[in-house]
């Protein structure tokens, strides 16, 4: 009897241990398999606030849990292409990439995706409110909508990764394994998944990225040839030291 009481409170400590040490982690790892045998990794971020910065973020830094590329990059100026708000500032007042039709709107907490035509901007009273509010106003290829892929057949493969909205409100970034994904297989997959609204993220060679396990920081991104011409990043920032970049 003895040996069993002990048994149970050493798998009691053993679980209070696991709770503890999952929730000390700022950013929650999820590996997920979809049905057709596509390997993914979701991560969560934990009472993290996300945020688009212009400036390359220090993984030294505490206030930093995990920093991906964001939007598409300028090849002569190496600027952020169609940033147009970011932290309150404007970068361009409209759209100059042509195809985009995914907007991510960040105003402190609130975050939203949501779609406009190709070829066309956000309008200009949007783009004010955003920036009199200190937010941030991204244009990128949308995935997701709605629960509906927004995506053709065809086009090229590479490693896919997303800002992905659940159903439930929760946001988490969302990381193809392989490097063979076409986009319209890649939200096929974040439907399956559980996506409402999908943003593409920069990839190819801008796809260098990393996130952090204590105090441990873990490489993203399998190309890694254009890291050093990175413009822009998103990123979990701990909330007590989120600052405007």
């Amino acid at each position: 009897m003895n040996i069993l009481k002990n048994s149970i409170l050493i798998c009691l400590l053993t679980g209070l241990f696991a709770c503890s040490h999952h929730s000390a982690q700022e950013v929650h790892l999820e590996g997920r398999t979809t049905a057709n045998g596509h390997q993914y990794s979701l991560f969560y971020p934990q009472n993290l606030t996300i945020q688009v910065v212009t400036s390359r973020p220090d993984a030294a830094d505490s206030q930093y849990q995990l920093s991906a590329a964001a939007a598409y990059t300028d090849l002569e100026t190496d600027q952020p292409l169609d940033l147009l708000v970011c932290n309150g500032r404007v970068l361009q007042a409209r759209a100059s990439v042509g195809f985009l039709d995914g907007v991510l709107t960040i105003v402190g907490t609130h975050y939203t995706i949501s779609r406009i035509p190709k070829g066309q901007s956000p309008p200009s009273v949007q783009v004010e409110n955003v920036r009199r509010q200190q937010g941030t106003l991204l244009l990128q290829e949308l995935l997701v909508y709605q629960g509906k892929n927004q995506r053709p057949n065809g086009g090229s493969v590479f490693q896919r990764r997303a800002l992905v909205e659940f159903a439930d409100h929760r946001f988490a970034v969302v990381e193809d394994l392989s490097d063979y994904s076409m986009m319209k297989q890649f939200g096929d997959d974040l439907i399956e998944l559980g996506a409402k609204n999908a943003l593409y993220l920069d990839m190819g060679g801008w796809d260098e990225g990393w996130y952090k396990v204590g105090s441990q920081i873990v490489k993203l991104g399998h190309r890694r040839t254009e890291t050093a011409r990175q413009s822009n990043w998103l990123v979990f920032v701990k909330p007590s030291t989120a600052s405007e970049q």
